[in-house]
């Protein structure tokens, strides 16, 4: 069973929006356009990053300290000394970046000192690093003395930037906590961060980190500073104290797109940012697998009604607003719930469905159209063949149809113009030859007026006149004459002056014409050509009162050859010369009288002259009369 255009239309729309939902789905997985989400994601950490919070602060063995105390690493007894200094101003915790597996064999005194500092304190925190199944873990004397141990580990996104941190690292039995996370359980044991996870699904979630902003910074002092007593120990007091090397050289730093106006930063500045975005809760979090398909395909759905219901331009428009609204909720809701939505599966069925379907659609009217032409073209239509590779294909088409519009247009002015043709100057003789006899058949004709036979002969001739123009006229419109022969025009002129020589003799008209010595040959159909002087003759005798005189010349003009005909007739009205030509076309002022024709015969001359090569014109003459010039182009 065949389809409707409309069904058919329908079912490719269905089959489209079950492709792009497969498609948008299967991009809305975990690792699917990385790229872009990422892309989107670190922008909306920008926009979503808050003031540092003021419980951080950074001491850091920068390119100065480094300059001043010598090349690192340095003795561990320089550390005691800066923890027993910081200790004293009573901070919530201390985070000793630093990876201390290893005896210092140089000077074995200074690790018992950094133990005794670190048990002084009660609230130092060192970092671990799980590497696969191995775990590199401070000197036991120095893990023993502090307070808690965090891992460090840094996991990468596949584009090599750091977005996420793991609050839990290791197994579900006894995982290690992230060292941030430590450091705050170092004062409030009791927050919920600090219960291990549950399950699996909890020891692997992974949130964003939540940047601060780069104006103003975290409260920054120089290592060296500290350890010269130029930091007060007030100044860390109820702080969260963070030690590490920001050094050139030293310190390992990684990719932070996320991060605003800080594209890097050292490893223990990524520390400060994740533990700022613990204690201001400013984690994000990314949106779950199944609710993140779901509001892309919402989205997506959204766009395919568009480019369904709407026009093309309405349905780009609406695209293009979908795809806006997609990025703005997914700020907005990241903003409002910390939860971060991935909309480039959305923006990817937008950016499809639109010239998916609009590719569709144009298939489909240049099926229409093409099956539009191949119907005219069966109903007999001529078309012009489309210039192939030249332009654009379906405007090559849209002006087939446009041309074949413009043909029906005139073809049905023709078969009007036609049907008034044979309502009203066809069956005019006819009835009144009708009449005629009808009156004999009641005895009813005058006496003293022209015999029956006369008159019925005169109304025949009359329909067999606009019946033969007509014909005629039709004929060379549908198939023009390609007969071209060589025409000698002298001799053309004494055919048709023979022609009308009866009908002029009759009216009281003297012809005149003067024969050319000269040969004036041109290339046409005789009788074509014979029958366009005989229509111009006949019209002139027509409209020329009795007694008057008609002019024909013949002479040579440098576009060819030229006939001019001159009666001393009432000449032609000026509105009426724009369409002289035109078929049915009357003077306002013979519409009524005997002598009104119906313009097919100047039609005949017009587009047989026309298909000749040459040119007719009209106009009065200045002392009275209508003139017609006929031009031809010489035979070469």
């Amino acid at each position: 069973m065949k389809l409707s255009p409309h069904s058919s239309l329908w079912l490719q729309w269905l089959l489209l929006a079950a492709l792009l939902s497969a498609l948008v789905v299967s991009q809305s997985q975990p690792g699917q356009l990385g790229s872009a989400n990422a892309w989107l994601q670190d922008r909306i950490t920008r926009l979503h990053a808050q003031a540092p919070a003021p419980e951080v602060v950074l001491v850091l063995a920068d390119d100065r300290s480094i300059a001043a105390i010598g090349r690192w690493p340095w003795r561990r007894a320089l550390h005691a000394q800066v923890l027993r200094h910081i200790g004293q101003g009573q901070p919530q915790s201390i985070g000793l970046d630093f990876l201390l597996t290893e005896e210092d064999l140089d000077y074995p005194e200074d690790d018992w000192l950094l133990a005794q500092a670190i048990a002084a304190s009660g609230r130092v925190v060192l970092p671990v690093v799980p590497a696969g199944d191995e775990t590199f873990q401070p000197l036991p004397a120095l893990a023993e003395a502090a307070a808690a141990l965090g891992h460090t580990q840094v996991l990468p996104d596949a584009d090599g930037s750091v977005r996420r941190f793991h609050p839990w690292q290791g197994a579900l039995a006894a995982p290690w906590p992230h060292f941030t996370t430590a450091m705050l359980c170092v004062e409030h044991p009791d927050r919920s961060a600090c219960r291990r996870p549950a399950s699996a699904q909890a020891l692997q979630a992974a949130p964003l980190i939540g940047f601060a902003r780069s104006q103003p910074t975290f409260i920054r002092y120089a290592y060296l500073d500290v350890l010269q007593g130029k930091i007060p120990a007030s100044a860390f007091r109820n702080k969260h104290v963070l030690i590490g090397s920001n050094a050139t050289g030293v310190a390992t730093t990684a990719a932070t797109p996320g991060a605003p106006g800080q594209a890097r930063m050292s490893n223990v500045e990524l520390l400060a940012h994740t533990l700022h975005s613990s204690l201001t809760q400013s984690h994000l979090r990314s949106a779950a697998t199944g609710t993140n398909a779901l509001v892309n395909l919402a989205w997506v759905g959204a766009g395919l009604l568009a480019v369904l219901l709407l026009s093309p331009s309405s349905a780009l428009a609406a695209c293009c607003i979908l795809a806006v609204l997609a990025l703005a909720l997914a700020w907005s809701v990241a903003v409002v719930t910390g939860v971060v939505l991935q909309p480039a599966a959305a923006l990817l069925g937008l950016a499809t469905a639109y010239p998916l379907w609009s590719w569709r659609r144009q298939t489909a009217a240049l099926h229409f159209l093409e099956a539009e032409l191949r119907t005219l073209e069966q109903q007999g239509m001529r078309l012009p063949a489309a210039p192939r590779g030249r332009g654009d294909f379906m405007q090559q088409h849209i002006v087939l149809v446009d041309q074949a519009l413009q043909q029906m247009q005139h073809l049905q002015t023709q078969r009007e113009q036609a049907m008034r043709f044979i309502s009203h100057d066809v069956r005019a003789p006819v009835s009144a030859l009708l009449t005629e006899i009808e009156l004999e058949r009641h005895g009813m004709l005058p006496a003293d007026g022209p015999p029956l036979l006369e008159r019925i002969e005169r109304n025949a001739q009359s329909a067999l006149r606009l019946a033969d123009d007509f014909v005629h006229l039709a004929r060379t419109l549908e198939q023009p004459s390609i007969r071209r022969e060589a025409v000698e025009l002298g001799l053309l002129v004494d055919q048709a002056l023979d022609d009308t020589w009866a009908k002029a003799t009759a009216a009281q008209i003297r012809l005149n014409w003067l024969p050319q010595e000269q040969e004036a040959l041109v290339a046409g159909d005789p009788s074509q050509l014979r029958r366009v002087l005989v229509n111009l003759l006949t019209n002139a005798i027509k409209y020329s009162p009795a007694g008057s005189e008609i002019d024909i010349h013949l002479q040579w003009v440098p576009t060819g050859w030229t006939i001019t005909i001159a009666d001393q007739g009432p000449g032609i009205d000026a509105e009426a010369l724009p369409r002289l030509f035109t078929p049915f076309a009357r003077q306002k002022r013979h519409e009524d009288n005997a002598i009104a024709g119906i313009g097919l015969g100047l039609a005949y001359v017009h587009t047989v002259v026309q298909q000749h090569g040459g040119s007719i014109t009209a106009g009065n003459r200045p002392e009275g009369g209508a003139v017609f010039t006929l031009t031809l182009p010489a035979q070469a």
